[in-house]
């Protein structure tokens, strides 16, 4: 029989507040997973243009950027608690307008894009305090198998969300499926108010001046080479490759010729895969080498999307993203857990930060130059070309960082001195 014990993924959840903070991350992945969807069929219903469908990229990572660095920095200093439960309230209150608005039939484009760039706005923040507080609920030892259930969560929403979002959205309308993500983010607000974090590292750096404490995550992302591997990979992927995800519905319609459903499963694919391989990896007791479940999963991903770009089978889409899915599951685990291995305890929000914004970057400069490209010949050349150039363009990293040739050195703080005791000073005539 099956113990928990057995499956070091599983112990983790043993924590109840892991579990609460868990299992809202896996109810709001669904809901944002759905609104991505959803909001990218109402998008090129109301103004059938691929590049505005690429726009919804650059309002939900355009804010990321310039506060990416600021966010981690919040993250160190401030309750993370606190910040959590802000954040998953501004998400209800976002969908309930849009939800609103779909009701008294005035929703235009930049109402739907106002919402995004608030709710990217919100993302920002959410990235480096939610896997920073991972990490002080499960601990520098089961770091990698916590990322593990992270990355489950995630392709879990990338599963259901899309099947569901595009059923909603051909069967029953924009109104009604916003009417269920409204439901959902209420529930993971609900679940994070019951969480409770313990004491951490936030006093060692609530004296440091905010400035100097941001320019230190960046000084510490350059200097350490683990870290800056990381970050140029995270930076390749996420704008030459990761863009794909908001074009599904353009694939799904001009390349496919499917309907909403099937693009919505069509959607769900790169997650079915990334499912099965984060269990995989969330089954495995240790970890020699993160490094290169991180490289080698990414050169899955950009391969299965170049492919993807050139496929008018329905069939042999949907197989290629699983594929890469699977590939995704080993890049997305060991992109987090390789940066707080790495980082001292009182800047992990701070390296957090910088990964939100190499991530955010990318995706800003992807969405708008394959959005343009797609625009002005076709979407199949737009991904394919891109993802194509990201596979070069990574070559360099893997050869020059030592991330898939060395184990990654976990950040240890160095021990404080022992006190030195006082020498007695002598008593005039007891000699």
């Amino acid at each position: 029989m099956l113990q928990i014990r057995n499956v070091p993924a599983l112990e983790v959840l043993q924590n109840r507040n892991f579990r609460y903070l868990w299992a809202a991350r896996w109810i709001h992945e669904n809901s944002r997973r759905m609104e991505l969807i959803v909001l990218g069929y109402l998008i090129y219903q109301l103004t059938d243009s691929a590049f505005q469908v690429g726009l919804i990229s650059v309002f939900l990572n355009g804010p990321r950027p310039p506060l990416s660095l600021m966010a981690g920095m919040l993250a160190d200093r401030l309750d993370r608690k606190r910040i959590l439960a802000g954040i998953h309230t501004s998400y209800l209150v976002i969908a309930s307008c849009l939800l609103a608005l779909l009701l008294l039939d005035r929703v235009e484009p930049w109402h739907v894009f106002l919402a995004v760039l608030l709710q990217g706005t919100v993302k920002t923040l959410d990235d480096p305090t939610r896997r920073a507080a991972l990490f002080d609920l499960a601990g520098q030892d089961r770091v990698a198998h916590a990322m593990s259930l992270e990355t489950i969560t995630n392709n879990g929403g990338k599963i259901l969300g899309p099947i569901v979002g595009g059923m909603l959205v051909q069967f029953f309308g924009f109104t009604v499926a916003f009417m269920v993500l409204v439901a959902l983010d209420l529930v993971s607000a609900l679940l994070i108010l019951k969480m409770h974090l313990p004491e951490r590292a936030t006093t060692l750096v609530r004296d440091t001046q905010f400035w100097r404490g941001i320019q230190s995550g960046i000084g510490f992302s350059f200097s350490n080479k683990f870290v800056l591997g990381v970050l140029c990979i995270s930076l390749i992927m996420n704008g030459m490759v990761l863009p794909l995800q908001y074009f599904i519905p353009v694939i799904a319609t001009e390349v496919l010729k499917v309907g909403e459903a099937m693009g919505g499963l069509l959607g769900s694919a790169d997650g079915i895969g990334a499912l099965v391989g984060a269990i995989i990896i969330g089954s495995r007791q240790r970890f020699a080498f993160h490094g290169r479940y991180y490289a080698f999963g990414a050169a899955i991903v950009a391969f299965g999307v170049v492919a993807v770009a050139w496929s008018p089978w329905f069939v042999v889409s949907f197989l290629l993203l699983f594929a890469s899915g699977v590939g995704q599951s080993g890049f997305s685990t060991m992109q987090s857990t390789i940066l707080l291995l790495s980082a001292p305890a009182e800047m992990r929000g701070r390296i957090m930060g910088s990964q939100s914004l190499v991530n955010g970057l990318g995706h800003l400069v992807g969405g708008v130059e394959i959005g343009a490209i797609a625009q002005a010949f076709t979407i199949s050349l737009a991904i394919g070309v891109n993802a194509g150039i990201g596979i070069l363009l990574m070559l360099p990293v893997v050869l020059l960082t030592p991330l898939v040739w060395r184990p990654v050195e976990p950040h240890q703080r160095q021990p404080e001195p022992e006190p030195v005791a006082p020498v007695p000073a002598e008593t005039p005539g007891n000699g």
